[in-house]
Formats: structure tokens, C-alpha cells, sequence
């Protein structure tokens, strides 16, 4: 008789590949489903209806007819953490009783963990009214899922949502791994006395000894000292120098990535640039000269959230409830840069119509027809779409006259999707307008107002011993540099006619915001040396949350300096168990998905250090950067679906639309437009493995993964009690 064959077992490398291939999957699913309405409703503490008083859903413009999220002063509120006792005005130290419903992990088990881990327990945060989150948060999130925002595949382009989103959704899975994984260990168990700064290995290792002695060691205490004595946050260490390179080195290569290989980049500068230039910064500098802390932060919240309107007025004594109550600062500030944006695409709009050879009036009204259908139309049509390997444009046609589809010439159905795209992008920004700024009770107002609450004892301490006019004006000098940086060089000689065509501009390097940062660095470390020096009771509040929040990232079995009888990290062992109870022939199924996958994240890791190296190698200017995350998300956004680009067709991928924006989009014109950059995407993307299909393994062990969370998470650790009074 035959030996049996051993069942399959997952080697260290294997199980790590596992990991990640489920965070990945994970995380980038639960943010797609708050898309639906509904999702938030189920997602769980905080977000469920803690006070009973939940909002209704928003209408179609927007408003809602509930009473709830009154736009009145927050500072009544109940908490969900309560005073240390009563007649005690100090920041509220002990957490509320929670059932272990309210604290339920729910639909999102990853990003529920993360958020009760680490930002529900950041000081500030955790005294924000328990209204907050079940009210005002919750509620905007759910209007915008109502307002249906258009999807990149209808676009036919990767839209600045979706660019974002899947950049979150990558940062969120990092922290993931290191929550339900543990951190690291260094190969050397803590930092050493030389690191070489134009070596990329050096880099990568100061990098990891120093997340061991920030996890197991006790770095952060160290650096809180430090801090509190010197401004010099690079003297503290040779392994603190080569950390900041390295950290300087990623952050420049995420904007880069963000900026200038994102074919939304130019856009982003825009609305950065706009929404800079109409902050006014010389009020605000002159209100910090208030002396008195609650004079500043009234005045504060005066300039930015007041509203004087009749409908405000009449809310406010009760003749009226939810009227109409204008805009606040702010609001006015997102409603007129997002008017200007609208008014950009509308002039694709009116130029197509205009157009002898254009689509017919019926196909524009049949386009037009579509923005007014239901989400479930809409999403039906996307649906038939992607089945039919038709066009977006051509399903929507087909569903008014199939004629009107079978008329359209190449270049007519092309300036369809034109029109269609623009259609989109201006009812994204009305619906954007009518959650944000004009939506009634007006949660957004009323949540900048309770977030303020929450951290008002630490702006007082911070107030009255530090000057932040200071801050500000570095603040502002510092954007100013980075728009001037993302807007690229000037081509000498670039245009062939000065007074006829448009200046020529080279797209910004890699090195350009590495240079940026490095001049800027100093700044940051002034802002913490002050905080530091003349708050250390804040210091001392967020020393003791930061060492409460760390334990979350430790692993079982590695030495801790000190003690500490709360671990985690244990998910690495669980997998190992999931992956045992399969049968025999799905582990043999899914093995090679997850040996691809290993091999995956060995390539790309090898590529990131060869760009460290080519950055701190000061050869030339590069326009690829490093980082394993940043060639995670591309995989994302390469991945997502587009529509086909004829009337029948293939169903596109992001990878396919690398330089596409919608037209009209501000700042996407060739006008003023960089010189190479299509080269400069293309450069960035050569050379680098596709990431394989991990689909088998999701199907195989993605619900018993989500399950697993879900089992594992706790709900008697809310964080540190820590306050300061």
C-alpha cells in the first residue's frame, strides 16, 4: 500500500504572502463598501446609535427632514468617556460602559480594529462627543454613499475618489499587518553606532531598528526627553539621522507618486493651490494674538463656522427648524472652488453641443436622461457593461433608441464618453456641495465643532505656552514651496514664441520633494521642540497614550524593555491553522497563488531598494520612487475596471488609461503642461511585475480570515485613561 502524501504545510515565507494577500484584499473591500448606504449602519462602535438619535437618510439634494445633529455648541454633549468627577471642566479620562454589541467588530473587521486600537484612543479624540460619531459622522458618511458618485469606469478615467481611496486603502493594510502581525523584529535587535546615508541597505535597516527600539524598546520616551532639550532631532542619533533620510526618501516619493505620476496630480495641486489661497492667514495669525485661550478658540471658530443668515437666526430661537442657513466660511470656500471646477467642465459640455460633427441631440438628452436615473439603474447599466463587453455609453443609448448607438461614428462615440464624463463630474461636485455646505441640520458645521471640543483643553495648554503665529506662517510658507515645487521647472527655451504659446515645464523629480522636506524639517522639529518644552503636561498625556497604543504592534514572543502583560501579533499562527483545516486539494490549489505572491512582494521589495539607491546615489533626477506600498496601490489602480473605449470592445483596466483624465478637468489641459510626463509615468512603471491573481486564495480563506478578526478583537481595551487637567 502506498504512503499517504503529506498534507501541504505553509513555510514562514508563505504564511507571510498569505497575510498580506488577505489585508490587501480586506481592507481595499471594506472602504469599496461604504459606498452603500447601508454599510455604516452596520459597521459598529462607534458608529452605532449610541445616544438614539441616529439621522435619516439625506434626500436626494442632500437635505435631511430629521431634527437630529443640531447645529447648537457640542459642549453638553454626553461623552463616551465620562469625567474623572463631577464639577471637573478637565479633558474626560474614564471610557463609558459599552456593551459587547456596541464594540462588536461588525462589517469592517479591520479597519474597526484599527480605529478602536489607535485613533479612538488618541487623546483629544476619545473626549469628542459620543454624538460625533452615531450622529454627525455617521450621517455624513451615509449621505454621501445616498449621493451616488460616479464611478471611474462610467469615466472612463481614474478619478481623483478612486486615486485616493485605493492611496488610504494601502496605508490602512499597512498598519493592519502591523496591528494583527506584530512589527518586526531588526536582524540586530536594536539600533547601531554607524549607518552609511548613501547606502540604501543602511537606510532600510535604520529604518528597521528603529521601529524595535520605537515597539520593544523604549525609543519613544527617549525622544520625548530629547525633544523637550533640543531642536536638533537629527543630532539624537546616527540611527535617527539615517531614519529621517529614509522617511524623507518615501514621503518625496509619495507625493511624487501622488503629484506627478497620478494622471490626477495636476488637479490635486489646483485644488490645493485654491484652497490655500483663499485661507486668510493674516486673520488667523492676528486672532492667535488673543491672550486669553477661549477668546482665540471662539474667535476661531467665529471666523471659520459662523453662519449670519436669516434662516440661521430663525433656527437658532425656534420659528423655524433645518431652514436654509447659508454657508460658513469654509463651506463657502469648498462650494466656490468646486463652482469653479463645475463651471470648467460645463464649458466641455456646451462644446460638444456646439459641435456640427458631435453626437445628436438625442444621444446628449439620452446622456443627460442618465444622471437622473436611480443608483440601482445606474448600476445595472455599469453592470450590463462590463457583461455585454459594450461601452458605458453605448449600453445607456441602447436602453433610450438602439439606434442612436448604432449611428455613432468612432469619433462621435468618443466625445460622448466626453460628454457623459463631464455630465458626471459636475453632479459629483453639486452632490459634493449639497452634503457638505448646504445640507440640513448641517452635521459637517456641527462636527468641526465637536471635534474642536474634544481637543480645546490641549489647544489651551499648547495656547498659552507656545506662540503658534509662528507655526502658521511656517506652515504657510512651507505650501507655498510645495505648490511652487509640484508645478514643475521652467523649460529654458521651452517655447518657440514667447508672446503665443504657453510656458513648457519639466515634471518635478523625485529629488525636488526630497530637497523640499529637507529644507523644511526644521520647522517640524521647532514645533515639537516648543510642544515639548513648555507643555510637557500634553507631552505626558500623549507619552502615555503612545505607550499603551504601541503594545498593539508587539509580537508574543519578543523581549520588551520594561513590561507589558498586553501582547498581540498573534495572526501569524491563526493563518497557519486556517490554512490547515482546508482539504488537501484547495491548500494544492491555492499554494501557488501564494507562492507567486511571495515572489511578488520579494521583486518589488528588491526594486525599492535599488531606487533608494539610485536617489541617495545623487546620479540624476528620478522619476521613480521607492516604497512597497507605492507599488501596492499601483496595483490597485491598475487594476480597476474601465469602460471599453469603442461601442463593443474589451473591458479596460486603470493600467490601460495611465494619462487619462475627464475632460475639462482643471489643471489636465496641455496648457502650461509638463514636457515629458507620459515618458516620465511610462519610465516609472517599466520593469515592475504585475501582481498575480489572488483571487483563489480569497475565495479559499477571505470569509474565515474576516471571521478571524472579528473573534480575536476585544472589547474591554479602549485605550489609555490618560488626561490632563
Amino acid at each position: 500500500m502506498a504512503a499517504q502524501e503529506p498534507s501541504p504545510t505553509l513555510t514562514q515565507e508563505q504564511t507571510s504572502a498569505l497575510f498580506n494577500i488577505l489585508t490587501h484584499f480586506e481592507t481595499y473591500d471594506e472602504i469599496e463598501s461604504l459606498k452603500d448606504p447601508n454599510t455604516i449602519s452596520k459597521y459598529g462602535y462607534p458608529f452605532n446609535n449610541v445616544t438614539g438619535n441616529t439621522p435619516s437618510p439625506a434626500s436626494k439634494n442632500g437635505r435631511s427632514s430629521s431634527p437630529a445633529g443640531s447645529t447648537k455648541s457640542s459642549n453638553s454633549s454626553k461623552s463616551w468617556r465620562s469625567a474623572k468627577s463631577s464639577g471637573n471642566d478637565s479633558i474626560a479620562s474614564r471610557p463609558a460602559q459599552i456593551s459587547a454589541s456596541d464594540a462588536s467588530v461588525a462589517e469592517s473587521p479591520i479597519l474597526q480594529t484599527i480605529f478602536k486600537r489607535v485613533p479612538l484612543t488618541i487623546p483629544g479624540v476619545r473626549e469628542i462627543p459620543a454624538e460625533f460619531w452615531s450622529d454627525r459622522l455617521q450621517g455624513l458618511i451615509k449621505r454621501f454613499a445616498e449621493a451616488d458618485l460616479s464611478e471611474s469606469y462610467d469615466k472612463a478615467a481614474m478619478g481623483t475618489r478612486k486615486t485616493l481611496a485605493t492611496a488610504f486603502s494601502v496605508m490602512m493594510e499597512t498598519l493592519a499587518r502591523g496591528l494583527l502581525g506584530g512589527c518586526p523584529t531588526s536582524e540586530t535587535g536594536g539600533r547601531s553606532e554607524k549607518y552609511d546615508l548613501k547606502k540604501a541597505e543602511d537606510l532600510e535597516k535604520s529604518f528597521a531598528d528603529t521601529m524595535h527600539e520605537f515597539v520593544y524598546g523604549g525609543l519613544f520616551d527617549e525622544m520625548t526627553e530629547y525633544l523637550a532639550h533640543s531642536d536638533d532631532l537629527d543630532a539624537h542619533s546616527p540611527m535617527m539621522e539615517a531614519v529621517i533620510e529614509y522617511e524623507i526618501i518615501h514621503l518625496a516619493s509619495f507625493c511624487h507618486h501622488v503629484f506627478v505620476l497620478s494622471s490626477e496630480g495636476p488637479y490635486l495641486v489646483k485644488l490645493i493651490e485654491s484652497f490655500h489661497g483663499m485661507i486668510p492667514y493674516a486673520v488667523v495669525r492676528q486672532t492667535l494674538r488673543m491672550s486669553n485661550a477661549a477668546t482665540m478658540i471662539s474667535a476661531m471658530l467665529k471666523l471659520f463656522l459662523s453662519k449670519l443668515s436669516l434662516g440661521s437666526i430663525s433656527n437658532y430661537i425656534g420659528i423655524t427648524r433645518n431652514a436654509d442657513d447659508g454657508m460658513n466660511l469654509l463651506q463657502r470656500i469648498i462650494s466656490v472652488i468646486l463652482g469653479w471646477d463645475s463651471a470648467e467642465f460645463k464649458k466641455t459640455t456646451d462644446r460638444i453641443e456646439k459641435d456640427s460633427n458631435g453626437p445628436s441631440k438625442a444621444a446628449m438628452a439620452a446622456l443627460k436622461e442618465h444622471m437622473r436615473k436611480s443608483p440601482k439603474e445606474r448600476a445595472t447599466a455599469r453592470e450590463e457593461s462590463k457583461q455585454q463587453s459594450r461601452s458605458i455609453v453605448a449600453v445607456i443609448l441602447d436602453s433610450a433608441d438602439p439606434e442612436l448607438a448604432k449611428s455613432l461614428s468612432e469619433e462621435q462615440h468618443t466625445k460622448c464618453q466626453e460628454y457623459l464624463a463631464a455630465l458626471l463630474s459636475i453632479r459629483d461636485r453639486d452632490e459634493i456641495v449639497g452634503v457638505v455646505c448646504k445640507s440640513s441640520p448641517d452635521l459637517f458645521t456641527q462636527s468641526l465643532r465637536d471635534l474642536v471640543a474634544g481637543f480645546e483643553p490641549y489647544i489651551r495648554a499648547i495656547h498659552d505656552k507656545v506662540d503658534l503665529r509662528e507655526h502658521i506662517t511656517d506652515f504657510q510658507t512651507f505650501l507655498d514651496q510645495f505648490i511652487a515645487v509640484s508645478k514643475g521647472k521652467k523649460v529654458e527655451g521651452g517655447a518657440a514664441d514667447q508672446k503665443s504659446e504657453p510656458a513648457k515645464y519639466s515634471p518635478p523629480s523625485v529629488e525636488d520633494y526630497a530637497d523640499l522636506l529637507r529644507q523644511n524639517k526644521g520647522k517640524l522639529y521647532k514645533w515639537l521642540h516648543y510642544g515639548a518644552k513648555s507643555a510637557p503636561e500634553v507631552t505626558a498625556t500623549f507619552k502615555a497614550w503612545a505607550d499603551e497604543a504601541i503594545v498593539h504592534f508587539r509580537k508574543p514572543e519578543v523581549p520588551v524593555k520594561g513590561s507589558s502583560s498586553h501582547v498581540e501579533g498573534r495572526m501569524m499562527a491563526q493563518l497557519g491553522n486556517l490554512f490547515s483545516e482546508l482539504p488537501d486539494d484547495k491548500k494544492k490549489e491555492i499554494l501557488p497563488a501564494i507562492d507567486a505572491h511571495a515572489a511578488y512582494l520579494d521583486a518589488v521589495g528588491q526594486i525599492s531598494r535599488s531606487r533608494i539607491q539610485d536617489i541617495v546615489g545623487g546620479e540624476s533626477q528620478t522619476m521613480a520612487g521607492p516604497g512597497i506600498f507605492l507599488m501596492m496601490w499601483q496595483s490597485l489602480l491598475d487594476s480597476t475596471l474601465i469602460t471599453p473605449s469603442t461601442v463593443a470592445g474589451p473591458v479596460r483596466r486603470g493600467k490601460d488609461v495611465t494619462d487619462a483624465t475627464a475632460e475639462g478637468k482643471p489643471g489636465s489641459s496641455s496648457e502650461g503642461g509638463w514636457v515629458g510626463v507620459e515618458e516620465a509615468r511610462q519610465a516609472a512603471s517599466k520593469g515592475l511585475p504585475e501582481a498575480p491573481d489572488g483571487s483563489s486564495v480569497i475565495a479559499a480563506l477571505g470569509e474565515a480570515f474576516r471571521k478571524t478578526i472579528a473573534a480575536t478583537e476585544t472589547t474591554d481595551d479602549v485605550g489609555s485613561d490618560a488626561s490632563i487637567d
